[in-house]
């Protein structure tokens, strides 16, 4: 019973790391629409984006194979898994898309690239 709860588990977050990649990539492909202007927030933060979500397309497609045709599923194994996944995959995507909100994240930002943030927000 518990190889299939864990079966289940692995299948839960290839799912969601599966249409995370997707909603991600469709984000990324909607930069500059409509009027064709990327912000130079975006056009610094877009090749990092695009390898994480490369990324968890990859986590995604090894934990759906990993649901379907693994063996010997240990819950402790397992959940180690899932969690060094989303610290290396989705939490820093989410750091970078919210950074602007951020004023910690916007300070780094414009020390580490001597301009100022300019997400595309004001007026």
């Amino acid at each position: 019973m518990q190889s299939v709860l864990l079966r289940v588990a692995a299948l839960a977050w290839a799912g969601l790391s599966l249409l995370l990649a997707l909603h991600w990539f469709v984000e990324l492909g909607m930069v500059g629409f409509p009027d064709g202007h990327v912000t130079p927030f975006a056009r610094a933060t877009g090749p990092l984006l695009h390898v994480l979500a490369i990324a968890c397309l990859a986590q995604g497609l090894y934990f759906l194979c990993r649901g379907l045709f693994g063996k010997g599923f240990g819950i402790l194994g397992l959940g180690l898994q899932v969690l060094i996944a989303a610290v290396l995959t989705v939490a820093p995507v989410l750091i970078v898309r919210n950074c602007p909100q951020s004023g910690t994240c916007s300070s780094a930002y414009e020390a580490l690239t001597n301009t100022m943030m300019d997400d595309g927000a004001g007026g």
